[in-house]
């Protein structure tokens, strides 16, 4: 019998709250940065994907998150802690290719949560000299508004959601606001209809339209990562993960087909491909003006300052749940005792993002078509990845389990899921190169590729030899979930 290593019980007080549905819904969609998609990402899925087609690629990556949300829900009641996707893929395939994907989870989401940080700076330099005639450099402004992100972060979680609420219904009302002045506006024609056509649908790329427009949900699961926060969590998780899927995914079907008629079906692609930055703030000054404009820009801040904030939890929690089961260092599992928050975490969380940031910054790397274009594009290609093993993971958790369970759930929706990500993971893999861009585009792309897998093969790795040296430990990842 092995006796218990020192640092590795899991007799600690673990996170506490009182998030409810709506709470956890808004720092979901919060994290999907509604006006950051219009105003970024749409343009991406125009020029690179089928073009005027992206309402239709918005509703096929709603219909395979749901397919994926279908089994990911009903699993959850087996879930009891706030690791998320390392939860899931190590109770159906085992402690190695668990603990894989907790690495792989953690450096995706750092990868993106400093894409996004060095990316704020940038938008919030421009708005500073566009409005106000200041110059500050972009990374200056990144460490800044990293610090405050930390300090929100080791607060209570509901300060965290009260400003996430704000900031979110600002930016979703903004473009609720154009949706109705393009409609309003008589400019809509008899071929509206058209992205919705077998001739739109087939044209350019749909498979990275799709690609496109399921990065546009990155964080959803976000909802479970909050479970030791919830109320009635067996309630509230199930409830607030639909809710925010098909609220997210409405809106960004909607708000897209509104863009794609107010640039003009005939210009959509070649103003998607021509002005890929300022496309629909050009569009929106056409149909507004320039005052709603410069508020549109204040709020695309606020809007990647919430998205940053919303990753930042979810790592935080990664680390924190690894902690909390010895795989990284105990301390990280600590809990605040007045805001029951992963103050450490989130301490180390910070820390490690304002290293990156500056380490980027002194070695010149632009903060967008590099830092923001390459980070990102790393991590989506990894949370892909995760989201395929998780659908794996819950076929083959209910495989094993005696009790009967519904098919739909654990069988027929899991695999729907599965095969749509796998579709989209495999185009982006072979369009890796075009996605990134510049002149040494195809190293880039074999770096990220090299660090996705690493990041998976080390997780895989450190379970195997916590096995043999330090059994105590690896028998107590049997907890997690």
């Amino acid at each position: 019998m092995h006796t218990a290593e020192p640092g590795i019980t899991d007799n600690k007080p673990g996170l506490s709250g009182s998030l409810g549905v709506t709470s956890i819904v808004l720092m979901v969609i919060a994290t999907a940065a509604p006006l950051t998609v219009m105003v970024a990402n749409t343009p991406l899925i125009i020029s690179m994907g089928n073009g005027a087609a992206a309402p239709f690629d918005a509703m096929i990556a709603t219909v395979i998150m749901f397919l994926f949300s279908v089994g990911f829900i009903y699993m959850s009641r087996y879930i009891t802690n706030a690791g998320a996707f390392y939860s899931y893929i190590q109770k159906g395939m085992g402690r190695s290719i668990g603990l894989g994907s907790a690495t792989l989870a953690v450096i995706s989401y750092f990868m993106i949560l400093v894409a996004l940080e060095a990316y704020i700076g940038f938008a919030l330099s421009q708005l500073l000299l566009t409005t106000l005639g200041i110059t500050i450099s972009w990374w200056l402004l990144a460490l800044a508004i990293t610090a405050l992100v930390g300090i929100l972060g080791y607060q209570k979680i509901e300060l965290s959601s009260k400003f996430l609420g704000v900031a979110l219904m600002l930016e979703i009302l903004i473009v609720l606001v154009v949706d109705a002045a393009i409609i309003g506006s008589g400019s809509i024609g008899p071929d509206a209809l058209e992205p919705f056509s077998a001739t739109s649908i087939l044209s350019g790329s749909p498979g990275l339209g799709i690609m496109f427009a399921i990065y546009c949900f990155t964080g959803f699961e976000s909802t479970v990562v909050y479970r030791e926060e919830a109320v009635n969590p067996n309630v509230t998780i199930p409830k607030a993960t639909y809710i925010a899927v098909f609220v997210i995914g409405v809106f960004y079907a909607v708000s897209m087909w509104c863009q794609v008629n107010g640039v003009g079906l005939s210009q959509v692609v070649q103003q998607a491909t021509d002005h890929p930055g300022d496309m629909y703030l050009t569009m929106v000054e056409r149909y507004t003006n320039k005052a709603f404009v410069d508020v549109m820009q204040v709020l695309l801040v606020t809007s990647l300052f919430a998205c940053v904030l919303s990753l930042h939890n979810i790592v935080v929690r990664y680390q924190y749940v690894l902690g909390r089961f010895g795989v990284l260092h105990s301390k990280l599992g600590s809990v605040h005792q007045k805001h029951g928050s992963p103050f450490v975490s989130s301490v180390l969380q910070t820390t490690l993002s304002l290293v990156a940031v500056a380490v980027c910054a002194l070695i010149g790397m632009d903060p967008v078509t590099q830092i923001y274009a390459w980070g990102a594009t790393a991590g989506t290609l990894g949370y892909m990845v995760i989201l395929s093993l998780t659908c794996i993971s819950v076929l083959v958790f209910f495989r094993k389990s005696d009790t009967p369970h519904p098919f739909w759930n654990t069988v027929l929706a899991p695999i729907g899921g599965f095969l749509g990500l796998v579709a989209c993971l495999i185009v982006a893999v072979q369009n890796l190169p075009a996605l990134v861009g510049g002149e040494n585009a195809a190293l880039a792309a074999s770096i990220m590729e090299m660090i996705v897998m690493t990041s998976f093969v080390v997780g895989c790795a450190a379970a195997l030899m916590m096995k043999v040296m330090s059994p105590a430990r690896f028998a107590l990842l049997k907890q997690v979930g």
